[in-house]
């Protein structure tokens, strides 16, 4: 069930930005402080309201929101920095539709001592009298919040909320988040996916991608034992090499490849996946992303910085089949995003003039 359209108010950076009308592959350009991060970050919140740990980073979603840009900060320690400019009298609201034009809106309650995600609850849900005074719901650890008297209940309601919900809430239980973090972490992503991909010999996939672009010497991909330990490694015709001393843009490349073979109808949030790749290289990694995602029905969201990536997803989401559009985003002073649609003859019309559609804003 793909989000249509979202809605942030009092998030970090971003006093309200809202978008929509969102296709297959949706790419968010801007300046630095714009707030396309903060975007991706509230998509991903939204899916700690299903579940609030992150297997794949290895934390609470809300803590790694808080800490991943500066690695350090914790909800009990730092959540005021997710309000916008601290001011925490204000609801921080996250509101989506979904393409079967069901909406939601999570929220962050900041009195709220363990860092949850919460749903105001559909008027008449709660028949129970010693429940109305509770008025919204945390599908993850299945717990109750009242405002008023700010006071917490266990109460399973998933039952309920699967009758209501279920495509979405199955959308929102998928959705990964791949940063430079985890990308630069290869025993994590291997310990997370290696398994499931090894069970169905996905890995073949990840190796015909490496052949295409970053080693055409290579043969197949396999663990091997160096410290005690098991390690991903590359198979070459004369020798085997561990992934992690790979090149920053084929490892880059596989962990990212790794990830999404094991994901199914949900959402991939990439941050500037463009990092490390030369544009051979990095066509071959969005090739590869982009039938995944075809494949796999897989909503695409990302930022960059790149007019090579923009112009690479033009060409190879033309072939795919996929359906793109180019977000620019530009923030004022006052945290409101203005947010402009790029058509394709826009930005080729641009590029012809020499111009960086990144930078429209000095345009």
């Amino acid at each position: 069930m793909p989000i249509e359209s979202v809605t942030i108010r009092n998030f970090r950076g971003i006093r309200e930005c809202s978008m929509g009308d969102f296709a297959d592959v949706n790419v968010l350009i801007g300046r630095n402080g714009s707030g396309k991060s903060t975007v991706l970050e509230s998509i991903y919140l939204a899916s700690a309201w299903v579940d609030s740990y992150d297997k794949l980073h290895n934390a609470r979603k809300m803590d790694y929101v808080i800490s991943r840009r500066t690695g350090r900060g914790s909800w009990i320690s730092s959540r005021d920095v997710l309000w916008f400019l601290m001011d925490v009298t204000r609801d921080v609201k996250m509101k989506f539709t979904f393409t079967n034009n069901d909406k939601l809106e999570f929220k962050l309650i900041r009195f709220d001592g363990e860092g949850n995600v919460w749903l105001p609850i559909p008027g008449g849900l709660l028949s129970e009298t010693a429940l109305i005074e509770y008025d919204h719901y945390n599908y993850s650890d299945n717990k109750l919040l009242s405002i008023a008297s700010r006071s917490l209940i266990g109460k399973n309601l998933r039952a309920r909320f699967i009758e209501l919900y279920a495509d979405i809430i199955g959308f929102l239980e998928g959705i990964v988040f791949i940063d430079s973090n985890i990308l630069a972490d290869p025993k994590r992503v291997e310990d997370v996916t290696w398994s499931k991909i090894l069970a169905k010999r996905l890995d073949k996939f990840i190796t015909g991608m490496v052949r295409e672009e970053f080693e055409a010497d290579a043969e197949d991909i396999t663990y091997m034992p160096i410290g005690g330990d098991k390690v991903l490694a590359l198979k070459l015709s004369k020798t085997t090499v561990r992934v992690d001393d790979l090149g920053d843009g084929a490892r880059s490349a596989i962990l990212m490849a790794s990830i999404l073979l094991t994901l199914d109808n949900t959402a991939v949030l990439i941050e500037e996946p463009e990092s490390h790749q030369h544009p051979g290289g990095l066509k071959a990694v969005m090739n590869f992303v982009l039938k995944v995602a075809k494949e796999r029905k897989l909503q695409l969201f990302m930022s960059t910085h790149s007019v090579e990536l923009l112009k690479i997803l033009q060409k190879l989401c033309k072939d795919v089949g996929l359906r793109l559009k180019i977000f620019f985003l530009e923030r004022n002073v006052e945290g409101f995003v203005d947010v402009r649609v790029l058509e394709r003859i826009d930005i080729n019309t641009l590029l012809k003039l020499g111009l960086d559609p990144r930078f429209l804003d000095v345009v």
